[in-house]
This record gives structure tokens, C-alpha cells and sequence, in this order.
């Protein structure tokens, strides 16, 4: 067997290649290893042929040797001398020094090649391993034994034999060494000197010469004993044995330990997966004692062992060759391997935690664009960079128009699933080097570095919107969203939060003027901004101190001129003056009270109608003007059902906008259904402005048609108008709808509907204007008395300021 084995440097990693062993010299190494196994066999068989010429030379106690030598080659002592080194040094080697001193040449070198053959063919090696390791004990065997015959020597107690024996097992130990050297230097394309350097060479010399002397020793005693004592020679061997294989277990475990320990608190330290790997495999190879260690994403193949590392950023294998080895078991290797990989795969797991915790930290986890933090933080470093003369960074600020209404129609995942595909369609809009970010909601924003000419900004608006207007495919069906976006420019002094406060003053300012439009910041727009939001506020506190006051526009018949109903109309006296509601009702909307707004309207309507109801002496209609979202509020039903129970026979009329019906999904229209049900009359507001469909007029409860102020304005001057009109009522009629014509103001546009059209009934200024709970009791009451339908039976108190109808 091998005494001494080198244990390479050399080999392949996947995370730090170096180069591979050239194919030539892996071949030329074979040939040289399958040279020295045939060769040891030669010499084994020849002297085997040579000692059975005479076997009555041969005492047949010598081979009593062969079961000594292969126990002993089992269990070699390893001496680890470098962190990727080492040395076996066998036990063997002092029974072939017994057999020098005891015995022929021949004799001595016929039993230790039958025991070296039979020791390596039982161990667990490559078969080509356990041939070279055959061959290279047999050579080394016959060249120490030639020594000894050669060197200078006398009888066993002359120093001279002990000098011999000396001489032979050194010469065992440099011809081993050697050829081993020359075999590795072959297989892994290493220069022979950097085989043959020194680790730790004298100590393995002196512990093999140690180990000899036992054999030389063993040699001494046993003729002067009975045969049987010879036995006892075994004592001291075996306790050597037993020592040496405890203490080189002991350490070798000891050092595997401290390699584990070791990697442990270094990877837990590193912050870099590729520096992780390149430490996960340099303890590979500290633990293997073998250079040739790489990480791989396959199993190993045939002749290599190796262990599973489960990566959450790709599954890999440590591998590592399994020939050539003695320093340990291969299971010692694959156990250590796996303690390693444990190692690993927590400090990979470690690693992947935390860069998916700082990716959360700085982007949007539903669309994986930069967050708001991150964002500003690049704004900043933008504002701080020097950037080439004239050249400034832009930053864009951009809002969904009609986002919510999807949320409210298909729902939150569906509203998720929008917002990932609109993050998708900004990011493929602009360049490269520009910074897309979620800054929360339906809000993104677009940071554009070193831009030359505005019209860079302006083509960049212009691409976005144009992806966004392009229709989403949902669960629900395909929707279509719009983007407001506002633009402001960097500028000396100005911080992050101010250049992105300015993007979004320049946003509302586009929404403002139409929405899916563009504008750059002015600074107007602060001031402008400002406003509005005082506005909110002063608006949120007359909500809570019941400022706003609900005014009533009595609805004709037309031919009779008799009240049958009236509109609820919100109105806001603040300071004594009356605030348009076109100016406060949007910023309702916008800023989320108008459902407040809608429940202070209708709970006025409840308290004033049995008092109206009693003015008009008959039968009234009142319509309260309610946006779509109310019939989303929890409830509602019940709310509205439980109103219409307190007034009496008044009928109550929920008017919407097209646009409001148009957008339903199947909760409203169950909703619309149920109000139905309950005799709560349901009206198109402002027909005829939004997007009007036959279709859908057909499909909802729909009770009442009110077609807009616009269409009334020049029927009494321009034909086609009046035509428009007249198939307008015609088509309502056609549905069963009752037909309510708004915006009547003169006798001429009431002569042309009468005259031209079947409209039956109206509302203008013609009749009456919007006026106060108080002034409507006097109205009815006097229209109640008489009978006349004239202007001059009007109340006499002024008309209020002529604002638009409702409270829309």
C-alpha cells in the first residue's frame, strides 16, 4: 500500500475557476499509474515464481506476515502538516522490516506482495486507486528491501543491521513519496517540484522510522521466544495502532470541527452571494484536504462524492473527487460535506432574507418598481449631481384618472392586477436610465436625469399616456384608464420633497383641466392648490356644523302648469353668501365626503317633506341628487328604505348620472334592484352629456328619463335642435320612461315643447327658481289656492344667483 500520499491543491471551482487539468496529462497520468500497478505486479509475481522453485527454503510461518500487513494497512496514521496537505504513514512498513531481518530477499518480498495485493483489493477505493496503491507498495517494498541487502550490516545486534534497516525504510518512504508525487502531478498539471515540496517531511520520515523499529524490534525478540510467544509481539503493535488511529481521528475530527466553525461565523458576515460561494468551497477543500473541490449545479458523476446544497437563488451540489483518497473515509467526507452544506444553506437563506427585506424596503412589492423612499432618495442624489451645462433632472408625477372606479366595479384584486400592468407599461415607456417608482395608490412617478430640451419631457408624456389608454384585459372584462401627469423641473435650492410637491400640484392641475393630459408646474399652481385644500377643510366643517342648507326646484307638468314635485338642491352659506355648487360639490367628490354630503341632503328631505307634502295638499315627488358610490356604502338599502318609510306618500327619486349607471357592476345593479323593489324611484340625470346607451336604459330599473339643460337651450331657435329633442322624448316614451325636460327659461323654448314634441313635463327657471324649504311651503300653499299659473303669483322675495342645477 501507499505509506505517503500528497493530497493536491489543485482543481476547478464554479464560483472561482481555475484552470482544469488538460486532457492530455489526465491521460498521461492514467498510463503512468496503470505502468506502476503492472510493474509492482510484475515484481510480485516473479519473486512468488522464483520462491516456489524451492519451497522447502520457505517456513510457512512467514505467511502468518500477510494477514499482519493487511490488517495493519488498513489503519494508517495520518499526519496533517498544511491546511490543504497531508501524509499517511503506514503501519505495515515494520513488518516488511521484520521480514529484511528475518528472512531471504525473496522470501520477504514474496510475502509483503501477497499481503500489499491482498490489502488493497479489500479496501473501498477506485479500482484503479487500489492498483496504483498495489503496485506502489510493492515497488517501494522491493526497493527498500534491496537497499537493506546492499547497505553494510552484521548480526541483529550489530548497529550496522540496525543502520541497514534504517536505510531501508527510508528508502520505502522516498520511493513512495515520489512516485506518488509524479502520479498527482500528471493527473492535476502541477509542476513535480510543487509535489515534491516538503509538508512536513522529516516528522513523517521519523514517525515512519518509528514504526519500523518496532519491526526490528519484533525481529530481536522472536527467536529468542518460544514460537507462541511471538504472539505477544503483537501487544505493543496493536496498542501503537489503537493509539495512533484514536489520536489521528481524534485530530482529524478536531480539525473538521474548527473548519465548520470557522466558515460558520465568516459567511454570516458576508453580504455578497458570489464571496459566500467562494468561502463555501475554500471550506470544502480545508475539509477534504483536496483542491479539486468546485461547486457544481450537477450531481456528481461516478468516481466523485458530493452533497446537496439547497440555494433559494438555485439549488447546487459540492463535489469533490473520490479518487486517490486515504486521508478519510468517504463517508467522513460526505458527512462533513453535509455539515458544511447545512452551514451553507443557512447563511444562503440568511442572505436571501435579507436581500428580499431590503428589496421590500426600497420597492413596491405588487409592482417591483422603486417605492417612494427609494425614489426620493434618487431625486435627491439627482439635485446634488453635477449634471453637463444646461442639462437638468425632470421629475413626473403621475395619477390614474377613473382608478377607483374600477376598485368599485371589479374589486381590489382586479384593481391590484391593473396597477401591476400600468407599472408595467410606464417602465417599457421611458428610457433606460430613468427611475419608475409606486409612490402608493394609483400615484407613480417618473424621474428623468441630465434631459436637454423639454420636448424630451413632453414626447415622454405623451408615450405614457398613449400605453395607458390602451384597454386592460381582467377577470372582469377589458377597462380603460386615463393619467394626469405633472412636470417639474430641478432647480437650484429646490429639495426632493419640493420638486415632487410641485410634480403634484402640476398633476392636479392637469386632472383639473380635462384629465389624460399633461401640464408643467407654474407657480400659480401653489396658490391655486392651497385653496382647494382650504376649501376641503372649510367644507369638512360645515358638514359637522351644518352649514349647507337644502334649497327645492318645484317639477311641472307642462300643460297644467301644477307642481307634482320637486328637486333637492345642496346649497353652502358661508358668511352670509352662497357658494356655487359647482365650485364645492367636486372637491366633494375628490376628497371623499360626498357621501356625507348625500346623507346630510337626504336626512334635510326627511324633515322637510311631511311640511311640503302638506303645502302641495297632494300627492309630491321628491328627487335628491346621490353619486353612484352611495349605492357601494354598507347598508344603504336599509338606509334609504327606512327614509322612504318616515315620509309618507312622498315619493322619494334617486337621481345619477349616466355615467353613474353606465359604470354598475353586479353588486349596484342588485342594489338598484333592490330600491326598486322598495318603490324608491330611480332617474337619469342629465341625459343626453355622458355616454348614452339604449342598451342600458333598457337593462336597469330605471323609472325616470331627465334630459339635459343643453338640449333645451336653442330648440326655439334652431331646428335641429328642436328635432333632437322631439326623438329624444319620443325614444323615452318608447321605453315606458317618464320624460323630464330640464332647463326651461323661456315662454318660446315651453311653446316649442308643447307645440313640436310629446314632453309633458318640465323644470326651469321659467316656473321657479331653487328656493328654501320655507319659501316652497309658500309657494305650494299659494298654488294650492289658486288656480292661476302665472309668473306675477310667484313669491316676491329675489331669485337666488342663477347656479347650475344640482348638486353636482
Amino acid at each position: 500500500m501507499t505509506t505517503a500520499q500528497r493530497i493536491d491543491e489543485s482543481g476547478v471551482f464554479a464560483a472561482d475557476p481555475e484552470p482544469a487539468p488538460r486532457p492530455a496529462h489526465a491521460r498521461l497520468g492514467r498510463v503512468f499509474d496503470v505502468s506502476v500497478a503492472v510493474s509492482g505486479g510484475a515484481i510480485g509475481v516473479a519473486a512468488a515464481v522464483w520462491l516456489s522453485s524451492d519451497l522447502s527454503q520457505v517456513w510457512i510461518g512467514l505467511f502468518l506476515c500477510v494477514p499482519v500487513i493487511m490488517v495493519l494497512g488498513w489503519f494508517p496514521v495520518l499526519l496533517a502538516q498544511q491546511r490543504t496537505g497531508g501524509m499517511e504513514i503506514g503501519m505495515d512498513v515494520c513488518v516488511l522490516i521484520f521480514l529484511a531481518t528475518t528472512t531471504t530477499f525473496v522470501q520477504a518480498l514474496t510475502v509483503w506482495s501477497i499481503g500489499t495485493f491482498l490489502a488493497q483489493s479489500f479496501r473501498r477505493k477506485p479500482r484503479l486507486t487500489r492498483a496504483f496503491n498495489a503496485g506502489i507498495g510493492i515497488i517501494a517494498g522491493a526497493v527498500a528491501l534491496l537497499a537493506t541487502e546492499v547497505a553494510p550490516s552484521g548480526n541483529m545486534t550489530d548497529p550496522r543491521q540496525l543502520l541497514a534497516m534504517a536505510i531501508g525504510a527510508t528508502v520505502y518512504f522516498i520511493t513512495d513519496v515520489s512516485v506518488t508525487s509524479i502520479s498527482l502531478s500528471m493527473e492535476h498539471s502541477t509542476a513535480l517540484l510543487l509535489e515534491l515540496r516538503p509538508m512536513g517531511a522529516l516528522t513523517a520520515l521519523a514517525t515512519s522510522l518509528a514504526t519500523s523499529s518496532l519491526g526490528y524490534l519484533a525481529a530481536l525478540v522472536v527467536p529468542a521466544l518460544p514460537r507462541w510467544a511471538a504472539v505477544l509481539v503483537a501487544v505493543p503493535v496493536a496498542t501503537t495502532v489503537i493509539a495512533s488511529r484514536a489520536q489521528t481521528r481524534g485530530a482529524e475530527h478536531a480539525r473538521r470541527l474548527k473548519v465548520l466553525l470557522e466558515t460558520a461565523m465568516k459567511v454570516h458576515i458576508l453580504h455578497d452571494r458570489p464571496a459566500l460561494l467562494v468561502a463555501v468551497r475554500r471550506a470544502a477543500t480545508e475539509l477534504m484536504r483536496d483542491s479539486r473541490v468546485r461547486l457544481d449545479k450537477a450531481a456528481p458523476p461516478p468516481g466523485e462524492i458530493g452533497v446537496a446544497v439547497h440555494d433559494p437563488g438555485g439549488d447546487f451540489w459540492i463535489v469533490g473527487p473520490a479518487r486517490m483518497r486515504s486521508q478519510s473515509s468517504a463517508s467522513d467526507d460526505e458527512n462533513g460535506l453535509a455539515a458544511l452544506a447545512a452551514v451553507a444553506e443557512d447563511a444562503l437563506a440568511r442572505l436571501h432574507l435579507s436581500e428580499a427585506m431590503t428589496f421590500l424596503a426600497w420597492h413596491d412589492p405588487l409592482t417591483g418598481l422603486a417605492n417612494r423612499a427609494f425614489f426620493m432618495n434618487r431625486v435627491q442624489l439627482a439635485i446634488e449631481r453635477r449634471t453637463p451645462q444646461g442639462a437638468r433632472a425632470a421629475v413626473l408625477f403621475c395619477d390614474l384618472d377613473g382608478f377607483k372606479r374600477v376598485n368599485d366595479l371589479f374589486g381590489h384584486s382586479a384593481g391590484d392586477e391593473l396597477l401591476a400592468e400600468v407599472g408595467r407599461r410606464i417602465r417599457t415607456s421611458v428610457r433606460q436610465e430613468d427611475t419608475v417608482a409606486r409612490l402608493g395608490g394609483d400615484e407613480f412617478a417618473v424621474l428623468m436625469e441630465s434631459v436637454d430640451e423639454p420636448k424630451e419631457i413632453q414626447t415622454l408624456c405623451e408615450r405614457i399616456m398613449a400605453a395607458l389608454r390602451e384597454p386592460v384585459h381582467l377577470i372582469g372584462g377589458n377597462v380603460f384608464v386615463t393619467t394626469s401627469i405633472g412636470i417639474a423641473w430641478s432647480s437650484e435650492g429646490a429639495s426632493s420633497d419640493a420638486l415632487l410637491s410641485r410634480a403634484d400640484l402640476a398633476m392636479y392641475y392637469a386632472k383639473g383641466r380635462g384629465k389624460d393630459q399633461f401640464a408643467t408646474y407654474d407657480a400659480n399652481f401653489g396658490e391655486e392648490r392651497r385653496q382647494r385644500l382650504e376649501l376641503v377643510e372649510k367644507l369638512r366643517y360645515a358638514l359637522s356644523a351644518r352649514e349647507l342648507e337644502v334649497f327645492y326646484q318645484p317639477l311641472f307638468d307642462l300643460g297644467t302648469r301644477e307642481v307634482f314635485g320637486v328637486e333637492a338642491l345642496v346649497r353652502w352659506r358661508r358668511g352670509g353668501e352662497l357658494i356655487p355648487p359647482d365650485l364645492f360639490v367636486p372637491t366633494a367628490e375628490e376628497s371623499g365626503l360626498i357621501v356625507d354630503l348625500g346623507e346630510l341632503v337626504l336626512d334635510r328631505v326627511i324633515a322637510d317633506a311631511p311640511q311640503l307634502r302638506a303645502a302641495a295638499g297632494k300627492t309630491l315627488s321628491i328627487g335628491i341628487n346621490l353619486p353612484a358610490k352611495h349605492l357601494q356604502v354598507k347598508g344603504f338599502v336599509e338606509r334609504v328604505t327606512a327614509a322612504r318609510a318616515l315620509m309618507g306618500d312622498v315619493h322619494l327619486i334617486l337621481e345619477m348620472t349616466e355615467r353613474d349607471f353606465i359604470n354598475h357592476d353586479p353588486t349596484t345593479l342588485a342594489t338598484m334592484t333592490a330600491l326598486a323593489a322598495a318603490d324608491i324611484r330611480l332617474a337619469i340625470d342629465d341625459f343626453g352629456v355622458g355616454f348614452s346607451s339604449i342598451g342600458y336604459l333598457q337593462r336597469l330599473p330605471v323609472r325616470i328619463l331627465k334630459i339635459d339643460k343643453s338640449f333645451t337651450a336653442h330648440i326655439d331657435d334652431d331646428p335641429r335642435a328642436c328635432s333632437l329633442m322631439r326623438s329624444i322624448v319620443l325614444m323615452g316614451k318608447a321605453l315606458g320612461l317618464d320624460v323630464i325636460v330640464e332647463g326651461i327659461e323661456r315662454e318660446s323654448q315651453l311653446t316649442h315643447l308643447t307645440t313640436h314634441t310629446d314632453a309633458s313635463t318640465g323644470q326651469g327657471y321659467l316656473f321657479a327658481h331653487p328656493m328654501s324649504a320655507t319659501d316652497l311651503v309658500t309657494f305650494l300653499s299659494a298654488k294650492r289656492a289658486s288656480s292661476l299659473v302665472a309668473t306675477h303669483l310667484l313669491p316676491s322675495f329675489p331669485p337666488p344667483p342663477r347656479f347650475e342645477r344640482g348638486y353636482r
